[in-house]
Protein backbone atom coordinates (compact mmCIF):
# COMPACT_ATOMS: atom_id res chain seq x y z
CA UNK A 1 0.00 0.00 0.00
CA UNK A 2 2.71 2.20 1.05
CA UNK A 3 4.43 1.98 -2.58
CA UNK A 4 0.96 2.35 -4.54
CA UNK A 5 0.77 5.95 -2.44
CA UNK A 6 4.18 6.66 -2.95
CA UNK A 7 3.59 6.14 -6.99
CA UNK A 8 0.60 8.21 -6.70
CA UNK A 9 2.68 10.78 -4.81
CA UNK A 10 5.46 10.71 -7.62
CA UNK A 11 2.64 10.98 -10.62
CA UNK A 12 0.64 14.26 -8.79
CA UNK A 13 4.08 16.06 -8.09
CA UNK A 14 4.98 15.33 -11.94
CA UNK A 15 2.00 16.78 -13.25
CA UNK A 16 2.89 20.12 -11.47
CA UNK A 17 6.62 20.04 -12.23
CA UNK A 18 8.11 22.29 -14.74
CA UNK A 19 7.87 21.28 -18.61
CA UNK A 20 9.05 22.49 -21.28
CA UNK A 21 6.55 24.27 -23.15
CA UNK A 22 7.22 22.73 -26.44
CA UNK A 23 6.59 19.31 -24.58
CA UNK A 24 2.83 20.38 -24.27
CA UNK A 25 0.50 18.75 -27.55
CA UNK A 26 -2.38 21.56 -26.51
CA UNK A 27 -0.48 24.49 -25.85
CA UNK A 28 -0.14 26.78 -29.12
CA UNK A 29 2.69 28.99 -29.47
CA UNK A 30 0.75 32.12 -29.22
CA UNK A 31 -1.06 31.25 -25.80
CA UNK A 32 2.11 33.20 -24.34
CA UNK A 33 0.41 33.63 -21.08
CA UNK A 34 0.41 30.16 -20.25
CA UNK A 35 4.11 29.86 -22.09
CA UNK A 36 4.80 32.55 -19.32
CA UNK A 37 4.03 31.18 -16.41
CA UNK A 38 5.78 27.48 -17.81
CA UNK A 39 8.82 29.16 -17.99
CA UNK A 40 8.98 30.47 -14.60
CA UNK A 41 7.95 27.09 -13.30
CA UNK A 42 4.80 28.27 -11.99
CA UNK A 43 2.68 25.56 -13.82
CA UNK A 44 3.57 22.49 -15.44
CA UNK A 45 2.02 19.92 -18.09
CA UNK A 46 0.58 16.30 -16.93
CA UNK A 47 2.82 13.25 -17.73
CA UNK A 48 0.79 12.64 -20.78
CA UNK A 49 2.42 15.48 -22.35
CA UNK A 50 -0.70 17.56 -22.31
CA UNK A 51 -2.30 20.77 -20.25
CA UNK A 52 -5.51 19.60 -20.06
CA UNK A 53 -6.50 23.43 -20.17
CA UNK A 54 -10.40 22.43 -20.45
CA UNK A 55 -10.48 20.56 -16.92
CA UNK A 56 -11.81 22.40 -13.63
CA UNK A 57 -8.80 23.51 -11.73
CA UNK A 58 -8.85 22.19 -8.52
CA UNK A 59 -8.08 24.22 -4.75
CA UNK A 60 -4.97 22.60 -4.34
CA UNK A 61 -3.54 23.33 -8.19
CA UNK A 62 -4.86 26.75 -7.45
CA UNK A 63 -3.30 27.29 -3.97
CA UNK A 64 0.26 25.43 -5.73
CA UNK A 65 0.48 27.98 -8.56
CA UNK A 66 -0.40 30.73 -6.32
CA UNK A 67 2.53 30.00 -3.91
CA UNK A 68 5.12 29.60 -6.51
CA UNK A 69 4.06 32.92 -8.14
CA UNK A 70 4.09 34.54 -4.87
CA UNK A 71 7.64 32.82 -4.01
CA UNK A 72 6.79 31.83 -0.86
CA UNK A 73 7.84 28.96 1.11
CA UNK A 74 5.69 25.71 1.75
CA UNK A 75 5.69 23.72 5.17
CA UNK A 76 3.92 20.87 6.26
CA UNK A 77 0.40 20.57 6.55
CA UNK A 78 -2.07 20.63 9.12
CA UNK A 79 -5.31 19.68 7.26
CA UNK A 80 -6.40 15.78 8.02
CA UNK A 81 -7.79 15.55 4.10
CA UNK A 82 -4.36 17.10 2.53
CA UNK A 83 -1.63 14.77 4.40
CA UNK A 84 0.11 13.09 2.36
CA UNK A 85 -1.14 15.25 -1.27
CA UNK A 86 0.93 16.57 -3.73
CA UNK A 87 0.14 20.04 -2.71
CA UNK A 88 0.29 19.82 0.95
CA UNK A 89 3.33 22.39 1.54
CA UNK A 90 1.57 24.75 -1.18
CA UNK A 91 -2.19 24.32 0.73
CA UNK A 92 -0.13 24.97 4.11
CA UNK A 93 2.07 28.15 2.91
CA UNK A 94 -1.11 29.32 1.12
CA UNK A 95 -3.52 29.45 4.20
CA UNK A 96 -0.93 30.93 6.39
CA UNK A 97 -0.80 33.40 4.15
CA UNK A 98 -4.70 34.05 4.71
CA UNK A 99 -5.02 33.51 0.84
CA UNK A 100 -7.07 30.51 1.09
CA UNK A 101 -8.69 28.83 3.86
CA UNK A 102 -10.55 25.38 4.67
CA UNK A 103 -14.13 24.70 5.34
CA UNK A 104 -16.02 25.04 8.98
CA UNK A 105 -15.37 20.40 9.35
CA UNK A 106 -11.63 21.38 8.90
CA UNK A 107 -10.93 20.21 5.89
CA UNK A 108 -9.51 21.70 2.83
CA UNK A 109 -11.21 19.43 -0.23
CA UNK A 110 -7.93 19.61 -2.25
CA UNK A 111 -9.56 18.40 -5.28
CA UNK A 112 -12.85 20.55 -5.44
CA UNK A 113 -12.66 22.33 -8.30
CA UNK A 114 -12.10 26.24 -7.77
CA UNK A 115 -15.22 28.32 -8.56
CA UNK A 116 -15.06 31.93 -10.11
CA UNK A 117 -15.77 33.82 -6.87
CA UNK A 118 -12.87 31.49 -5.25
CA UNK A 119 -10.94 32.65 -7.90
CA UNK A 120 -11.27 36.41 -7.33
CA UNK A 121 -10.87 35.90 -3.13
CA UNK A 122 -7.44 34.16 -3.91
CA UNK A 123 -5.87 36.39 -6.67
CA UNK A 124 -7.24 39.73 -4.57
CA UNK A 125 -5.58 38.38 -1.35
CA UNK A 126 -2.38 37.89 -3.63
CA UNK A 127 -2.06 41.19 -5.46
CA UNK A 128 -2.94 44.48 -5.43
CA UNK A 129 -5.27 45.91 -8.13
CA UNK A 130 -6.93 49.15 -8.71
CA UNK A 131 -10.71 49.65 -7.77
CA UNK A 132 -13.51 51.00 -10.09
CA UNK A 133 -17.33 50.76 -10.24
CA UNK A 134 -17.98 47.43 -11.66
CA UNK A 135 -21.81 46.20 -11.76
CA UNK A 136 -22.99 42.42 -11.74
CA UNK A 137 -26.41 41.60 -11.62
CA UNK A 138 -26.02 38.83 -9.71
CA UNK A 139 -23.02 40.19 -7.01
CA UNK A 140 -24.47 42.45 -4.74
CA UNK A 141 -23.30 43.95 -1.90
CA UNK A 142 -23.72 41.28 0.68
CA UNK A 143 -21.91 38.62 -1.43
CA UNK A 144 -18.87 37.02 0.48
CA UNK A 145 -16.97 37.68 -2.65
CA UNK A 146 -18.20 41.15 -3.54
CA UNK A 147 -14.95 43.42 -3.17
CA UNK A 148 -12.85 40.64 -4.99
CA UNK A 149 -14.55 40.41 -7.63
CA UNK A 150 -14.95 44.28 -8.37
CA UNK A 151 -11.65 44.72 -7.97
CA UNK A 152 -10.09 41.93 -10.58
CA UNK A 153 -13.28 43.34 -13.18
CA UNK A 154 -12.52 47.32 -13.18
CA UNK A 155 -8.09 45.81 -13.19
CA UNK A 156 -9.61 44.10 -16.32
CA UNK A 157 -8.09 40.48 -14.94
CA UNK A 158 -11.40 39.11 -15.38
CA UNK A 159 -14.58 39.98 -16.74
CA UNK A 160 -18.54 38.90 -16.23
CA UNK A 161 -20.71 37.69 -19.07
CA UNK A 162 -23.37 39.51 -21.30
CA UNK A 163 -26.02 39.47 -19.52
CA UNK A 164 -24.94 40.93 -16.98
CA UNK A 165 -23.70 38.41 -14.45
CA UNK A 166 -20.75 36.97 -13.33
CA UNK A 167 -21.67 33.68 -11.52
CA UNK A 168 -19.28 33.33 -9.00
CA UNK A 169 -20.46 29.36 -8.48
CA UNK A 170 -19.43 28.30 -11.73
CA UNK A 171 -16.14 26.84 -12.14
CA UNK A 172 -13.14 27.54 -13.87
CA UNK A 173 -10.73 25.55 -15.81
CA UNK A 174 -6.52 25.18 -15.77
CA UNK A 175 -6.46 27.35 -19.23
CA UNK A 176 -8.76 30.19 -17.49
CA UNK A 177 -7.37 30.24 -13.86
CA UNK A 178 -3.30 30.41 -15.78
CA UNK A 179 -5.10 33.23 -17.79
CA UNK A 180 -5.97 34.72 -14.61
CA UNK A 181 -2.73 34.53 -12.80
CA UNK A 182 -0.89 35.88 -15.66
CA UNK A 183 -3.44 38.72 -15.87
CA UNK A 184 -2.61 39.34 -11.76
CA UNK A 185 0.80 39.33 -12.32
CA UNK A 186 1.91 41.04 -15.56
CA UNK A 187 -0.45 43.96 -16.41
CA UNK A 188 0.35 43.66 -19.87
CA UNK A 189 -1.74 40.79 -20.48
CA UNK A 190 -4.89 42.60 -18.99
CA UNK A 191 -7.55 43.73 -21.48
CA UNK A 192 -8.11 47.87 -21.20
CA UNK A 193 -11.23 48.25 -19.34
CA UNK A 194 -12.49 51.81 -21.03
CA UNK A 195 -15.43 51.80 -23.25
CA UNK A 196 -14.81 51.09 -26.70
CA UNK A 197 -17.14 52.33 -29.72
CA UNK A 198 -19.87 49.91 -29.98
CA UNK A 199 -21.49 51.41 -32.98
CA UNK A 200 -22.88 49.04 -35.35
CA UNK A 201 -22.52 46.08 -33.67
CA UNK A 202 -24.70 43.45 -35.05
CA UNK A 203 -24.63 41.21 -31.49
CA UNK A 204 -23.00 40.75 -28.34
CA UNK A 205 -22.08 37.21 -27.00
CA UNK A 206 -19.71 35.48 -25.32
CA UNK A 207 -16.98 33.20 -26.10
CA UNK A 208 -17.33 29.77 -25.11
CA UNK A 209 -15.73 26.12 -25.12
CA UNK A 210 -11.66 27.78 -25.49
CA UNK A 211 -10.12 28.92 -22.26
CA UNK A 212 -8.02 31.23 -24.10
CA UNK A 213 -9.30 32.67 -27.24
CA UNK A 214 -6.60 34.44 -29.88
CA UNK A 215 -8.01 37.94 -31.55
CA UNK A 216 -6.24 38.60 -34.44
CA UNK A 217 -5.60 41.69 -36.73
CA UNK A 218 -7.09 40.26 -39.92
CA UNK A 219 -9.46 37.14 -40.69
CA UNK A 220 -6.60 34.40 -40.57
CA UNK A 221 -3.83 32.52 -38.49
CA UNK A 222 -1.51 34.39 -40.98
CA UNK A 223 -0.17 36.83 -38.42
CA UNK A 224 0.40 36.79 -34.89
CA UNK A 225 -2.39 37.22 -31.91
CA UNK A 226 -3.01 40.94 -30.45
CA UNK A 227 -5.08 40.00 -28.07
CA UNK A 228 -6.22 37.15 -25.97
CA UNK A 229 -10.12 36.56 -24.53
CA UNK A 230 -10.79 33.94 -21.56
CA UNK A 231 -14.06 31.83 -21.58
CA UNK A 232 -16.94 33.83 -20.25
CA UNK A 233 -15.70 37.19 -21.38
CA UNK A 234 -18.35 39.37 -23.04
CA UNK A 235 -18.13 40.44 -26.63
CA UNK A 236 -19.57 42.78 -29.21
CA UNK A 237 -19.87 41.29 -32.75
CA UNK A 238 -19.32 43.82 -35.55
CA UNK A 239 -18.81 42.19 -39.09
CA UNK A 240 -18.77 38.27 -40.19
CA UNK A 241 -16.35 36.97 -42.95
CA UNK A 242 -16.02 33.00 -43.30
CA UNK A 243 -15.58 31.40 -40.28
CA UNK A 244 -14.10 34.81 -38.74
CA UNK A 245 -15.79 37.88 -36.49
CA UNK A 246 -14.75 41.46 -35.79
CA UNK A 247 -15.22 41.55 -32.30
CA UNK A 248 -14.13 44.22 -29.46
CA UNK A 249 -14.12 43.42 -25.98
CA UNK A 250 -13.22 46.02 -23.69
CA UNK A 251 -10.42 48.05 -25.93
CA UNK A 252 -9.42 44.57 -27.43
CA UNK A 253 -10.57 44.41 -30.84
CA UNK A 254 -9.70 42.52 -33.84
CA UNK A 255 -10.69 39.11 -35.41
CA UNK A 256 -11.59 35.67 -34.00
CA UNK A 257 -12.55 32.14 -34.94
CA UNK A 258 -16.65 31.78 -35.12
CA UNK A 259 -16.50 28.41 -33.96
CA UNK A 260 -15.56 29.74 -29.95
CA UNK A 261 -18.55 32.70 -29.84
CA UNK A 262 -21.96 32.47 -29.02
CA UNK A 263 -23.66 35.76 -29.86
CA UNK A 264 -26.89 37.01 -29.90
CA UNK A 265 -27.86 38.79 -33.32
CA UNK A 266 -29.40 41.79 -32.78
CA UNK A 267 -31.68 41.37 -36.46
CA UNK A 268 -33.27 37.88 -36.57
CA UNK A 269 -34.01 38.08 -40.20
CA UNK A 270 -33.78 34.15 -40.20
CA UNK A 271 -34.90 31.76 -38.02
CA UNK A 272 -31.21 30.55 -37.50
CA UNK A 273 -30.34 33.77 -35.86
CA UNK A 274 -28.99 33.58 -32.60
CA UNK A 275 -29.14 29.35 -32.33
CA UNK A 276 -26.58 27.25 -31.00
CA UNK A 277 -25.93 24.75 -33.18
CA UNK A 278 -23.77 21.55 -32.59
CA UNK A 279 -22.49 20.08 -35.13
CA UNK A 280 -20.83 16.54 -34.67
CA UNK A 281 -18.89 15.43 -37.24
CA UNK A 282 -18.67 11.38 -35.98
CA UNK A 283 -15.36 9.16 -35.69
CA UNK A 284 -12.57 10.87 -36.79
CA UNK A 285 -8.78 10.24 -36.28
CA UNK A 286 -7.65 7.32 -34.87
CA UNK A 287 -11.40 6.01 -35.41
CA UNK A 288 -12.49 5.96 -39.30
CA UNK A 289 -16.34 4.85 -38.43
CA UNK A 290 -16.88 1.77 -41.48
CA UNK A 291 -14.58 1.41 -44.19
CA UNK A 292 -16.28 0.14 -47.40
CA UNK A 293 -15.75 0.52 -50.82
CA UNK A 294 -12.97 2.85 -50.96
CA UNK A 295 -14.86 5.21 -47.98
CA UNK A 296 -13.85 5.86 -44.84
CA UNK A 297 -16.73 7.37 -42.68
CA UNK A 298 -14.82 10.19 -41.10
CA UNK A 299 -14.23 12.01 -43.94
CA UNK A 300 -17.74 11.48 -45.64
CA UNK A 301 -19.10 13.09 -42.16
CA UNK A 302 -16.32 15.71 -41.74
CA UNK A 303 -16.95 17.23 -45.55
CA UNK A 304 -20.49 17.44 -45.32
CA UNK A 305 -20.24 19.00 -41.70
CA UNK A 306 -18.25 21.50 -42.67
CA UNK A 307 -19.86 22.84 -45.39
CA UNK A 308 -22.94 22.48 -43.31
CA UNK A 309 -21.34 24.73 -40.67
CA UNK A 310 -20.39 27.57 -43.30
CA UNK A 311 -24.16 27.91 -44.36
CA UNK A 312 -25.65 27.60 -40.72
CA UNK A 313 -23.21 30.42 -39.98
CA UNK A 314 -23.89 32.82 -43.28
CA UNK A 315 -27.94 32.33 -41.55
CA UNK A 316 -27.24 33.63 -37.98
CA UNK A 317 -26.67 30.70 -36.11
CA UNK A 318 -23.63 29.79 -33.51
CA UNK A 319 -22.09 26.95 -34.59
CA UNK A 320 -19.93 24.56 -32.47
CA UNK A 321 -18.30 21.72 -34.16
CA UNK A 322 -17.11 19.08 -32.07
CA UNK A 323 -14.35 18.50 -34.67
CA UNK A 324 -12.71 20.60 -37.63
CA UNK A 325 -10.31 18.07 -38.72
CA UNK A 326 -8.86 15.26 -38.82
CA UNK A 327 -8.87 13.90 -34.55
CA UNK A 328 -11.31 12.11 -32.36
CA UNK A 329 -12.97 13.71 -29.50
CA UNK A 330 -14.40 10.81 -27.28
CA UNK A 331 -18.13 10.58 -27.02
CA UNK A 332 -17.95 12.13 -23.60
CA UNK A 333 -16.08 15.22 -24.42
CA UNK A 334 -18.75 15.62 -27.57
CA UNK A 335 -21.71 15.49 -25.00
CA UNK A 336 -19.79 17.55 -22.31
CA UNK A 337 -18.82 20.58 -25.74
CA UNK A 338 -22.84 20.76 -26.20
CA UNK A 339 -23.91 20.59 -22.67
CA UNK A 340 -21.73 23.33 -21.53
CA UNK A 341 -22.54 25.62 -24.36
CA UNK A 342 -26.39 25.51 -23.26
CA UNK A 343 -27.02 24.38 -27.02
CA UNK A 344 -30.07 24.81 -28.59
CA UNK A 345 -29.79 21.31 -30.61
CA UNK A 346 -27.25 18.75 -31.12
CA UNK A 347 -27.31 17.25 -34.43
CA UNK A 348 -24.40 14.08 -35.14
CA UNK A 349 -23.79 13.25 -38.44
CA UNK A 350 -22.87 9.51 -39.78
CA UNK A 351 -23.03 7.25 -43.40
CA UNK A 352 -24.46 3.58 -42.29
CA UNK A 353 -22.51 0.22 -42.72
CA UNK A 354 -24.27 -3.27 -42.85
CA UNK A 355 -23.59 -6.86 -43.28
CA UNK A 356 -25.74 -6.49 -46.47
CA UNK A 357 -24.15 -5.52 -49.36
CA UNK A 358 -28.33 -5.01 -50.30
CA UNK A 359 -29.24 -2.38 -47.59
CA UNK A 360 -29.47 1.08 -48.77
CA UNK A 361 -31.36 4.51 -47.37
CA UNK A 362 -31.47 6.68 -44.84
CA UNK A 363 -32.21 6.79 -41.32
CA UNK A 364 -32.62 9.39 -38.48
CA UNK A 365 -32.01 8.36 -34.47
CA UNK A 366 -33.43 10.68 -31.84
CA UNK A 367 -33.61 9.28 -27.83
CA UNK A 368 -36.25 10.12 -25.39
CA UNK A 369 -33.76 10.65 -22.54
CA UNK A 370 -34.35 14.42 -22.92
CA UNK A 371 -36.91 16.51 -24.64
CA UNK A 372 -38.65 13.30 -25.90
CA UNK A 373 -41.19 15.85 -28.18
CA UNK A 374 -38.40 18.43 -29.93
CA UNK A 375 -36.17 15.99 -30.53
CA UNK A 376 -38.30 13.70 -32.60
CA UNK A 377 -39.22 16.32 -34.06
CA UNK A 378 -36.01 17.15 -34.78
CA UNK A 379 -35.30 13.90 -36.41
CA UNK A 380 -38.42 13.88 -38.65
CA UNK A 381 -37.37 17.60 -39.74
CA UNK A 382 -34.20 15.95 -40.99
CA UNK A 383 -35.19 13.21 -42.51
CA UNK A 384 -37.49 14.73 -44.74
CA UNK A 385 -35.24 17.02 -45.68
CA UNK A 386 -32.65 14.36 -46.35
CA UNK A 387 -35.22 12.41 -48.47
CA UNK A 388 -36.35 15.44 -50.91
CA UNK A 389 -32.83 16.56 -51.63
CA UNK A 390 -31.05 13.06 -51.60
CA UNK A 391 -33.71 10.71 -53.03
CA UNK A 392 -33.17 7.89 -50.88
CA UNK A 393 -35.01 5.14 -49.62
CA UNK A 394 -36.47 5.94 -46.51
CA UNK A 395 -35.80 3.96 -43.69
CA UNK A 396 -37.68 5.90 -41.01
CA UNK A 397 -37.29 7.92 -37.52
CA UNK A 398 -36.58 5.88 -34.91
CA UNK A 399 -35.36 5.95 -31.37
CA UNK A 400 -32.13 4.61 -29.98
CA UNK A 401 -29.89 4.89 -27.15
CA UNK A 402 -26.62 6.46 -28.71
CA UNK A 403 -24.34 7.97 -26.03
CA UNK A 404 -24.13 11.46 -27.99
CA UNK A 405 -27.65 11.86 -28.31
CA UNK A 406 -28.62 10.23 -24.50
CA UNK A 407 -26.76 11.88 -22.72
CA UNK A 408 -27.04 15.42 -24.87
CA UNK A 409 -29.76 17.71 -22.46
CA UNK A 410 -31.47 19.76 -25.46
CA UNK A 411 -32.97 18.26 -28.70
CA UNK A 412 -30.72 16.11 -30.24
CA UNK A 413 -30.45 13.89 -33.55
CA UNK A 414 -28.13 11.02 -35.18
CA UNK A 415 -28.43 11.14 -38.31
CA UNK A 416 -27.44 8.16 -41.17
CA UNK A 417 -27.17 10.14 -44.79
CA UNK A 418 -26.95 6.38 -46.55
CA UNK A 419 -25.27 3.25 -47.07
CA UNK A 420 -21.08 2.86 -47.52
CA UNK A 421 -21.66 -0.71 -47.93
CA UNK A 422 -24.01 -0.36 -50.80
CA UNK A 423 -22.28 -0.14 -53.56
CA UNK A 424 -24.36 2.76 -55.86
CA UNK A 425 -25.05 4.63 -52.88
CA UNK A 426 -20.92 4.44 -52.18
CA UNK A 427 -20.66 5.69 -55.68
CA UNK A 428 -22.98 8.87 -54.70
CA UNK A 429 -21.09 9.52 -51.68
CA UNK A 430 -17.99 10.02 -53.62
CA UNK A 431 -18.93 12.68 -55.21
CA UNK A 432 -19.17 16.50 -54.54
CA UNK A 433 -22.74 16.83 -55.49
CA UNK A 434 -23.92 14.05 -52.85
CA UNK A 435 -22.03 16.11 -50.05
CA UNK A 436 -23.26 19.22 -50.98
CA UNK A 437 -26.83 17.92 -51.48
CA UNK A 438 -26.65 16.51 -47.65
CA UNK A 439 -25.16 19.55 -46.51
CA UNK A 440 -27.98 21.35 -48.02
CA UNK A 441 -30.89 19.08 -46.69
CA UNK A 442 -29.16 19.66 -43.02
CA UNK A 443 -29.91 22.99 -43.46
CA UNK A 444 -33.15 23.08 -44.28
CA UNK A 445 -33.81 20.41 -41.78
CA UNK A 446 -33.14 22.79 -39.36
CA UNK A 447 -34.31 25.81 -40.78
CA UNK A 448 -38.07 24.02 -41.08
CA UNK A 449 -37.57 22.95 -37.15
CA UNK A 450 -36.57 26.30 -35.79
CA UNK A 451 -39.42 28.08 -38.10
Amino acid sequence: MKYVVSMMLILLAVLWAPQSVGALADIADEEVEIHRLMDQGIIGGYPDGYFHPNRDVTRAEAATMLVRALHLQGTADSFDDTDGHFAEASVRTATQAGLIGGHADGTFRPNDALSRGQMAAILNRGFTFDRDIVHFTDVDASNMFYDDIIALASSGVTQGYPDGTFQTNQSITRGEFSLMLARAMFEEYRPDTDSVNVDNAIGTGVVVNSPTLNVRPDPSTNNPAIGRLANGDAIHVHETTGNWALISSGETRGYVSQSYIMVDYQHHASPLYGQTIVIDPGHGGRDPGAVANGLQEKEIVLDVSLRLEEMLREGGANVIMTRRSDWYPSLSDRVAQANSANADVFVSVHTNAAGSTAARGTETFYSTTYWAGNSRKLAESLQSSMLEKLSTVDRGVKTANFQVIRQTEMPSALVELGFKTNAAEAERMKTDAFRQASADALYEGLVNYFD
